[in-house]
């Protein structure tokens, strides 16, 4: 089977998607299968080297923004526009000038969903002529319903069953003005015409999203999140003295550190001995101030490390130094791939009770939730990890054994070629 998948590249940064569509790709590639992926806006940023073919990128982001705010930039000539998509400059302009604001990005989320009668028709006609022209695709994979308008005119072209993910779609749609948003779900609906069949990365959200679009529950199967296990297979014990919180993420308001940070404040308040240990990019600067000053007012100071992003291998040294893992978001997470890494690494993990998290510990035990924003439920949570070392010992046994159970690469690689093998009628 050669299935082709269209991927959103995030700039500079690793995202939750590319590591799911990496791992997807892996595991559908070690059970005999070729899988090209096609990388839209910029290129694609993973841990480690792709395990798959990578084609050029179509969609460009200089050139979908210029054609999005200056119409007439379409007519530029074409080795212009190719030099525009170069890789090197793509990822350096990302650097500086990544925008995912979705109040900012509502024009051109439209734009791209009219697919043929948008902005970036150019562009489109590329992708299309580039995969009916090339050898033949058996499925075409889709990362997320926000590309769906490349889903009409790939249809007419390929002849060939269409697949889409949902990746957390509602809550960029919610961040849109109400014109943009409501413009933005008619074409999904629209688009979702030309649609095979949707996947979604937990049973929760795949409820919430075929109540969103008014599809039928029976459109959309349920794929989970999938990781290579062995790489995060622990040799050591976890560390209980200090009480080392992990965070792991990028740090911008909705993901919630300084929840942690107020609930670490509460934690030494009542005498113990906690300490917070911090990764991820800062994507705001004043949050991550803000962050900053509420470390050092409540004496945090010397209890607070901040070792920025890092690499593969640094990430999974950060786990296992860690007690616990704290996924403090205050809006709803769709994959918890984070919470998935900390179970596999051995680590008991505190998360919302919102979005994936209540589905994921019920399926694999291995944490608690709390009230989502609420640091003192949070604080309460984490001295119960504190308090009884042995039941803690045991959850984090069941998450790790879970987690092998319903999230290798293996299950993953399982479930999505069930979805090819119904759409082809194998």
């Amino acid at each position: 089977m050669r299935i082709v998948h269209l991927a959103a590249g995030a700039g500079g940064m690793y995202c939750g998607a590319c590591a799911n569509d990496m791992a997807m790709a892996r595991a559908v590639m070690a059970r005999g299968h070729e899988v090209i992926v096609l990388p839209l806006y910029t290129p694609l940023r993973t841990e480690g080297d792709a395990p798959y073919t990578t084609g050029p990128i179509f969609l460009g982001g200089i050139n979908a923004y210029l054609q999005q705010n200056w119409p007439s930039t379409q007519r530029l000539p074409g080795p212009i526009k190719r030099a525009l998509d170069s890789p090197a400059l793509l990822r350096w302009v990302s650097r500086f000038a990544i925008q995912t604001d979705p109040a900012d990005l509502g024009p051109m989320t439209v734009s791209v969903l009219q697919g043929r009668d948008g902005r970036q028709q150019g562009e489109l006609a590329k992708l299309v002529e580039f995969l009916r022209d090339g050898p033949p695709v058996d499925v075409l994979s889709i990362t997320n319903s926000l590309l769906s308008g490349t889903a009409p005119p790939l249809a007419e072209a390929l002849d060939v069953p269409i697949i889409c993910g949902f990746q957390g779609e509602d809550g960029f749609l919610a961040g849109m003005s109400d014109r943009y948003r409501e413009e933005a779900l008619e074409l999904i609906q629209r688009n979702a015409e030309h649609i095979s069949k949707f996947v979604a990365p937990c049973e929760t959200y795949a409820a919430q999203m075929a109540e969103l679009l008014g599809l039928p529950r029976e459109r959309i199967a349920v794929v989970r999140a999938g990781l290579a296990l062995e790489r995060y297979r622990r040799e050591i014990d976890r560390v209980h003295q200090p009480f080392v919180v992990g965070y792991l993420s990028v740090i911008t308001p909705r993901k919630g550190l300084q929840v942690l940070v107020d609930a670490a404040r509460l934690l030494v308040g009542e005498g113990r001995d906690v300490r917070l240990r911090v990764v991820g990019r800062v994507l705001d600067g004043h949050y991550w101030r803000d962050v900053r000053r509420s470390v050092q007012s409540a004496g945090l100071s010397e209890r607070f490390e901040h070792l920025g992003e890092v690499d593969a291998a640094a990430k999974v040294s950060f786990l296992h130094g860690c007690s616990a893992l704290c996924q403090p978001s205050v809006l709803p997470e769709v994959r918890g791939m984070t919470v998935i890494e900390a179970m596999a690494a051995g680590l008991p993990v505190v998360a919302p009770d919102t979005g994936v998290f209540p589905e994921t510990f019920g399926l694999c035990g291995g944490g608690v939730t709390f009230e989502s924003g609420n640091a003192e439920s949070l604080a309460q949570a984490l001295a119960g990890l504190m308090d009884d070392e042995e039941a803690t010992a045991r959850m984090a046994q069941a998450g790790t054994e879970g987690i092998a159970r319903y999230h290798s690469e293996a299950v993953t690689g399982e479930a999505m070629l069930a979805v090819c093998d119904e759409l082809l009628g194998k």
